[in-house]
């Protein structure tokens, strides 16, 4: 066993999860009460978002050994990115008395109380640790909910050490001063929706130097061609030359955004893209995201949830869902007109034929926003600071308790009737 559990935590961080789990439950067969080998069972199970097999293994590691601070930590990692935000806390509490002062404690702390949408609570947990990044880098998102730009963009820059951004490029990261004569590496980091969100800045990087190469996920390169012909779009490095890069969340800060106020809100994706002329209001919904999102469980939901959305007559419903949950959509028979596009750009040709938007928070809000499509954001009750001014357009109707969808179901369905009585777009002539 001695040989296992070192392979499973390599194997857990080089990705490779089906040898890591192997691995563990190895070390576990040979000693089955290891509370150890519960934990590093635990960990790859949270990350193979088997949230279920996770808190099992980490509530076992803990009866094993008590105190056991770090699996303590790890079963409040997983109630967090499960919404279980109140049993989290108290799980966070029984880890800071084992361990008075723990980072991480109080980092999964502050999660909770943000989760909760407590925000005094959630600065207070973040600040107590200190200079840890992760805690810095939660503050500062916490402060851009309260669109405190000033300090939230620097310490969100801290995820360049928690996620190891930029490591492997060349060159030297821009640091936000005037280089008129150089090229320009924009380099993409999180999801597709963070890159639909910062493309708004790609127009002002392309005033400010003589090369901007957009390095884009290959769903979003199509899309990203039509912003502006003076940006060299790729979807991979080879062959490319460039003088300084920068990670696409850092634009607003080197671009010297402070204020809510100085972020360019006016459309700028999807201009080019004809009118879809419609005999009735025609709304978008979208219920479900990547299910390898850490925080999927508590952002999707089934179709099913919004039922009595789908009630409402004179309505023309599009599915604006792709993946593993497109069989329910057949069984609402709503149409699915996205399982012929091949990348964003034809995403966007689809959104430009609909009224309305209803969608989670997954990348589609973030691209009918940027079209200037009037957007509704169904949201857990901790809304993404994404939409506190980030966007015009977009309505939030957020949980009013975790995991209880009723409440965006009814708020959303206020703004659907306001629609479904209000001018539509292009009509058939």
């Amino acid at each position: 066993m001695a040989d296992r559990l070192p392979l499973a935590l390599k194997r857990l961080r080089q990705g490779d999860l089906a040898t890591a789990e192997r691995e563990a439950r190895a070390a576990l067969r040979s000693a089955p009460d290891d509370a150890v080998a519960h934990n590093v069972l635990g960990l790859v199970l949270a990350e193979q978002r088997d949230h279920a097999g996770a808190v099992e293994a980490f509530s076992a590691a803990i009866r094993l050994k008590v105190p056991f601070p770090e699996a303590l930590i790890n079963l409040a990692m997983v109630c967090n990115r499960t919404g279980r935000h109140e049993f989290a806390l108290r799980v966070c509490d029984l880890a800071l008395t084992a361990s008075p002062g723990n980072a991480l404690a109080l980092v999964n702390q502050g999660m909770a109380w943000k989760g909760l949408r407590r925000l005094a609570e959630a600065k207070h947990a973040f600040e107590l640790a200190g200079a840890h990044p992760m805690a810095r880098f939660n503050l500062g998102h916490t402060l851009l909910l309260e669109n405190d730009l000033e300090r939230g963009l620097p310490l969100c820059e801290e995820r360049r050490v928690v996620l190891h951004t930029g490591a492997g490029l060349r060159g030297r990261a821009w640091t936000g001063d005037a280089r008129p004569g150089d090229t320009l590496l924009v380099g993409p980091e999180q999801g597709l929706g963070d890159f639909l969100l910062m493309s708004r800045f790609f127009a002002t990087l392309a005033d400010r130097f003589a090369r901007v190469i957009v390095h884009a996920p290959a769903p979003l390169a199509r899309l990203m061609a039509t912003l502006d012909p003076r940006l060299e779009v790729v979807t991979t490095l080879e062959g490319a030359r460039w003088d300084v890069w920068a990670p696409i969340m850092s634009l607003p800060l080197l671009l010297g955004v402070r204020r809510i106020e100085d972020v360019p809100t006016a459309p700028w994706l999807g201009a080019g893209l004809p009118d879809v002329p419609r005999a009735r209001l025609r709304v978008g919904l979208n219920w479900a995201g990547n299910p390898a999102f850490a925080y999927d469980a508590v952002r999707s939901t089934t179709l099913d949830t919004f039922a009595p959305l789908l009630a409402f007559g004179g309505v023309d419903w599009v599915s604006l869902h792709r993946g593993t949950r497109e069989h329910e959509a057949e069984a609402h028979g709503l149409a699915q007109p996205l399982r012929e596009a091949r990348d964003f750009l034809d995403t966007a040709a689809v959104l430009r034929g609909v009224d309305l938007v209803l969608s989670t928070e997954t990348a589609i809000p973030n691209l009918s926003a940027a079209m200037g499509v009037p957007t509704c954001v169904l949201s857990v009750k901790d809304v993404d600071w994404r939409w506190t001014g980030w966007y015009r357009g977009v309505t939030v109707c957020e949980q009013d308790t975790p995991g209880d969808w009723s409440g965006p179901v009814a708020k959303a369905a206020a703004v659907l009737a306001g629609c479904v009585s209000g001018p539509r777009g292009p009509s058939v002539d």
